[in-house]
């Protein structure tokens, strides 16, 4: 168990204080022990990455965006619990979808997808606690730069990552050239396929596309469209009561 926090924390995923914990003696999650730590296991799917053992009883499917002030909460809060009680040990994968609500999410869903589906869930993470640091930047940028950075082509998505700072970000702490960067930030075909999925996503599932809607993340279990719950205390208290272990038998009472 003491090798499954030291990779939590070697994520960045520290666990937060004051949150709902699920690790410990009494949680209510069943046992987290496994011989596999799943939280690092990351693979493409049709519409986004998925995380975690693929052959897990329990899917989850989170819709997000970058620039989404309640996805951002939910990486410092959900994200570190769900690692360590339930992605860790194998009971439940987590499906990233991206949505596209501000002129910086489609840049930075390029970006996190940039090479080997391995590093994605790094450069996710990364860029999702990042949000109130460049959301600072593009607030004092001025209504010309902005409306430059919003053009649809390679080159607005490359001044806009240059100018945001994630082209250093992504050389300093993930080893990316500036060469990776330009190639990611103009590849045509995942950028259609990105915009395409969250389409066919927004469809499906009637995800609102209003300003509140996109504030928030959404979520599916095992394809089931989870209404109201968008944020880590609602989901804990459906996963809670999924994974709860059963009770132990009193004396003399049958297993």
């Amino acid at each position: 168990m003491k090798t499954a926090i030291a990779a939590v924390m070697t994520l960045g995923l520290a666990m937060p204080a004051g949150a709902q914990t699920l690790a410990n003696p009494d949680s209510d999650f069943v046992d987290t022990t496994s011989k596999k730590a799943w939280h690092s296991t990351v693979e493409k799917t049709d519409r986004g990455y998925l995380i975690g053992n693929p052959d897990a009883m329990v899917r989850l499917v989170m819709f997000t965006a970058y620039s989404c002030e309640g996805c951002e909460a939910f990486a410092y809060r959900g994200d570190p619990e769900l690692d360590y009680a339930l992605l860790a040990p194998g009971l439940l994968n987590v499906e990233i979808r991206p949505r596209f609500a501000h002129p910086a999410d489609l840049p930075l869903a390029l970006l996190a997808s940039c090479g080997n589906p391995a590093q994605f869930k790094v450069n996710h993470t990364m860029f999702m606690r990042d949000r109130k640091r460049w959301m600072a930047e593009w607030n004092r940028a001025s209504g010309f730069n902005r409306q430059a950075w919003s053009r649809d082509n390679p080159q607005a998505r490359t001044s806009l990552v240059s100018a945001l700072g994630f082209d250093d970000m992504m050389a300093r702490r993930r080893g990316y050239s500036r060469m990776d960067l330009t190639r990611c930030l103009g590849d045509r075909k995942a950028t259609v396929s990105l915009l395409a999925n969250a389409r066919m996503d927004d469809a499906e599932y009637a995800l609102p596309t209003d300003a509140a809607g996109y504030a928030k993340p959404h979520f599916l279990l095992n394809g089931e469209k989870l209404d109201g719950v968008h944020d880590w205390p609602a989901l804990y208290d459906l996963l809670k009561n999924r994974f709860r272990p059963k009770p132990k038998p009193r004396l003399g009472e049958q297993p």
